[in-house]
């Protein structure tokens, strides 16, 4: 839209200038038809002073040739014609403006369609940016107001070491739910020397890796620590590492996986990273519960 209308603005910049010769043109025929016509005004009186005053008025009397008299007939005789031409040439450059200035009249009401378009188009535009600030500064100040009422009045039901809290309402057609989220930081360094120590367990019970192992309580640590340990983070955090924790296991049998236990329970920190909550809604109590639309 903006392209077009420079190029409009050049095309009525550039009709206006063409009207401007135009103009010249028609103010130049006017002005030679006025000299002439003073001219042919001035010549007729001069020759009308001449016959009152009993002089010739005849350009050419025996062989004598008057030129005072003769140029005042020329003056006179070719009025007729130049007046015509004149005119004409006055009346050309007018229709020429007229036309022109047609021209001017279409590309402006052209231009000025534009410009409204490209108006309406703006405010529209602003409009929808304008809207969408408006609301997102109203979403920004309810989250902000959530936040708070959340820290202030919500989250401190939820029991420090606990991971999950129901609240209901009387109805029990709304629950909010708060939960908790933990990450699993790990020592890497004690994680490394863990793994050497099962690794060392594994080549004392199963040095040639290809006899499995008989005892039954050795050949289920081997299928949990093969699942344990993963070969590009050493140690896999999850459900396999808190039961290989929990295991009670015989220092002088599994001295390697006694040392590796403690290495591995040193090693893993678990971390709160943040409380949240989940909203529920049904129709009534005895409907299943549904969750709710969250920001």
């Amino acid at each position: 839209m903006k392209e077009e209308i420079i190029t409009n603005e050049r095309i009525l910049k550039r009709i206006q200038n063409e009207l401007t010769p135009l103009k010249k043109e028609e103010i130049e025929s006017r002005r030679l038809w006025t000299l002439g016509y003073k001219k042919y005004m001035s010549a007729t009186k001069a020759l009308n002073d001449r016959r009152k005053k009993s002089l010739t008025t005849d350009a050419i009397k025996g062989n004598v040739t008057n030129l005072t008299v003769k140029k005042l007939w020329e003056t006179i005789d070719g009025w007729d014609q130049k007046s015509e031409e004149l005119t004409l040439r006055r009346d050309a450059a007018r229709e020429a403006m007229h036309q022109k200035e047609e021209e001017i009249r279409t590309q402006e009401e052209l231009l000025s369609e534009m410009l409204h378009a490209q108006k309406i188009q703006v405010e529209q535009t602003d409009g929808i940016v304008d809207k969408v600030f408006i609301l997102n500064d109203g979403v920004v100040a309810s989250l902000e107001n959530m936040d708070k009422y959340l820290a202030a009045d919500v989250f401190p039901h939820l029991h420090e070491k606990a991971t999950q809290k129901m609240i209901e309402n009387s109805t029990s057609t709304k629950k909010v739910v708060i939960m908790t989220n933990s990450i699993n930081i790990m020592d890497v360094a004690k994680v490394e020397e863990a793994k050497q120590e099962i690794d060392a367990f594994f080549t004392r019970i199963n040095p040639t890796k290809d006899v499995t192992p008989e005892d039954d309580t050795i050949a289920m640590l081997s299928d949990l620590l093969k699942e344990l340990l993963v070969v590009k983070i050493k140690v896999k955090a999850g459900p396999n590492l808190s039961k290989f924790l929990g295991m009670e296991l015989n220092g002088e049998k599994f001295p390697e996986l006694k040392k590796a236990q403690r290495l591995l329970a040193s090693a893993t920190n678990y971390v709160r990273s943040g409380k949240y909550v989940r909203l529920y809604i049904r129709d009534t109590k005895d409907d299943v519960w549904q969750a709710a639309r969250q920001s």
